[in-house]
């Protein structure tokens, strides 16, 4: 049996939910960075549009705090995410690209830490016993490259639209509240 997909993102605090909730399910999965909607489809950044940002202001904290976890909103705000999803490639090469997603996520929503830092990302990956190369050796391995273009043409594939998105079993499960759903559905 293949194991779900999880596609995440790093500037979504909902992914952070979605990744807690399966790791505290134990779930084994193949986690994906998001890079955005596949080829060709229009993305909406949520925080174009004020009204949007200002529900989003809202509901973070209520369903941060539904789901035990606690909430920094980062400082700043806005995340470039070529650097960190590098960084998660870079671990998930090493057999550690879930418990990075998770620690990565939860040093941004949780402790409002700025994943845009080579040092916080060094960080990261240190609390999981990785050495992360620098930003020049991530940005030139091929191997990263690979990883990228690989995760992009899984969005493509798929057609993930959002985050966090789960494959699990040919059904599609989109939004942190749909996993429970899917955790439903497995037993746990």
């Amino acid at each position: 049996m293949t194991p779900p997909l999880c596609f995440f993102g790093f500037r979504s605090p909902y992914s952070r939910i979605g990744l807690a909730k399966l790791k505290a399910a134990g779930i084994v999965l193949e986690t994906i960075p998001f890079t955005g909607p596949p080829d060709g489809a229009p993305f909406f950044n949520p925080t174009d549009s004020r009204p949007k940002l200002e529900y989003y202001l809202e509901d973070i904290p209520r369903m941060t705090a539904r789901a035990g976890l606690p909430l920094a909103f980062p400082d700043p705000f806005e995340l470039t995410t070529n650097l960190p999803n590098r960084a998660f490639h870079f671990a998930d090469l090493a057999g550690k690209g879930f418990a990075f997603a998770c620690a990565a996520s939860e040093a941004r929503w949780g402790e409002g830490q700025d994943l845009n830092r080579h040092d916080v990302l060094a960080g990261i990956a240190a609390g999981i016993g990785l050495e992360l190369p620098d930003d020049a050796a991530l940005k030139a391995s091929e191997a990263i490259k690979a990883a990228e273009a690989e995760a992009r043409q899984k969005v493509n594939d798929h057609g993930v639209f959002g985050v966090p998105f789960l494959i699990a079993d040919g059904q599609k499960y989109w939004g942190q509240d749909r996993f429970d759903l899917y955790l439903e559905t497995i037993g746990t």
